[in-house]
């Protein structure tokens, strides 16, 4: 009976690890008991080159750079309360300023870590605690630039209780606290919290597959420009493609009222989770919501940020000593509603990246990466190249 009520609460998403230490995505949950492992640390150091630090091509501006720093990561899944987590710590420092910033030395901080207690055979709470303290990444915004936006603190705190009913049925809810916070004055009207509450049901149809609904509700408020309250009902499922192989869908509506405006809006999120052959493992993520990122303006407010957000990435391990990575990332970002006469805005990013890990020894590693970034949109058109080497040490 326990064993049953354990891997009704894996499919349900309630023990699945992280899939990436310090993702912006969800990824499909792995599935199984993940393994546990002794604390293990890694200095990191790369240099590399940015052709248009400023992403623009009327102020192109390209600089060398430095980033280094340390990781830590532990996990322990043998307890009755198990924890993991994956911590950095290190800075990026430039040669030359960007525009809008003096700052050449940006940190680069990130820690992510979860906690889970089975308060009974059949009940669980699970604690998942991020945080990163670095230069705002580009694709995590509609209409942001990248370094010119200086430091920028993101976290997030989500709690979730899971109740199995039965060997099939199981109950959740869920309190969440995120936000995003600016320490360049400039960029502090986009400054946010959110603040999430949920509740949902899980059913488990087969050994491999498992549906549920949920009800969520998110309140964001905002520094300047409209606060915004979300209602989002959506019907979900997981399948286990094998024991280390999942893909996950949900698709819902999503009722947003900014200003007294009351618009009904679709919502959906697929992942994809695969070993394909040895040594071959793939991800992908697609999702789309109306989001209130950057919709204040200082001519006025846009009511309704449509967002799509989709992205594959690929790892093949060639040899015991060589892998090769590609990832492909795209973000479309659709502004509409705006008051005061602000005009429509749609912008799209693309960005391609590819890299190679080479092995010289059991604790001394090598990269190589290089990525490129297309945006189009309105006062956004610009390319960008950024190519890096690095070497990882473990202790």
């Amino acid at each position: 009976m326990k064993s049953s009520i354990y891997k009704i609460l894996i499919l349900s998403g309630a023990l699945a690890p992280a899939a990436s230490a310090f993702s912006l995505y969800d990824s499909a949950p792995a599935i199984g008991v993940p393994e546990s492992y002794a604390v293990r640390y890694k200095a990191y150091m790369n240099v590399g080159y940015d052709d248009n630090r400023n992403c623009s091509e009327n102020n192109k501006k390209g600089g060398a750079f430095v980033r280094f720093g340390v990781e830590a990561a532990y996990a322990d899944y043998e307890s009755v309360t198990k924890i993991s987590y994956n911590a950095r710590v290190g800075a990026q420092l430039y040669n030359k300023t960007a525009h809008g910033t003096d700052h050449r030395f940006f940190s680069d901080v990130a820690f992510n870590a979860n906690l889970t207690h089975s308060i009974t055979p059949t009940s669980l709470y699970s604690l998942s605690v991020g945080f990163t303290f670095t230069p705002q990444p580009e694709y995590s915004n509609g209409i942001s630039g990248y370094q010119s936006y200086g430091d920028c603190i993101n976290w997030n705190i989500s709690n979730t209780y899971s109740q199995a009913l039965d060997e099939r049925w199981s109950w959740n809810c869920m309190l969440a606290f995120s936000g995003n916070i600016y320490l360049n004055s400039d960029y502090q009207y986009d400054d946010r919290y959110y603040y999430t509450l949920g509740t949902g049901f899980s059913y488990k149809a087969s050994e491999r597959t498992t549906y549920g609904i949920n009800l969520r509700a998110r309140y964001e408020m905002r520094s300047k420009g409209y606060d915004s309250q979300s209602y989002f009902l959506t019907g979900s499922v997981t399948h286990a493609l094998s024991p280390i192989s999942s893909c996950s869908f949900s698709a819902g509506t999503q009722l947003k009222i900014v200003d007294g405006s009351v618009d009904l809006y679709p919502t959906l999120s697929a992942s994809y989770r695969r070993v394909l052959t040895e040594g071959l493992t793939a991800t992908a993520y697609v999702s789309l919501s109306n989001e209130n990122v950057s919709t204040y303006n200082y001519y006025g407010n846009y009511k309704s940020d449509m967002t799509w957000r989709a992205g594959v990435n690929l790892r093949y391990a060639y040899t015991p000593k060589v892998a090769f990575r590609g990832g492909l990332s795209l973000i479309d970002a659709h502004y509409s509603k705006g008051t005061n006469g602000l005009p429509n805005r749609h912008r799209t990013a693309v960005t391609l990246s590819v890299g190679m890990d080479y092995v010289f020894t059991e604790t001394l590693t090598g990269t190589l990466d290089y990525s490129y970034t297309i945006s189009d949109g309105k006062g956004y058109d610009y390319n960008r190249n950024i190519i890096s080497a690095g070497l990882r040490y473990s202790f």
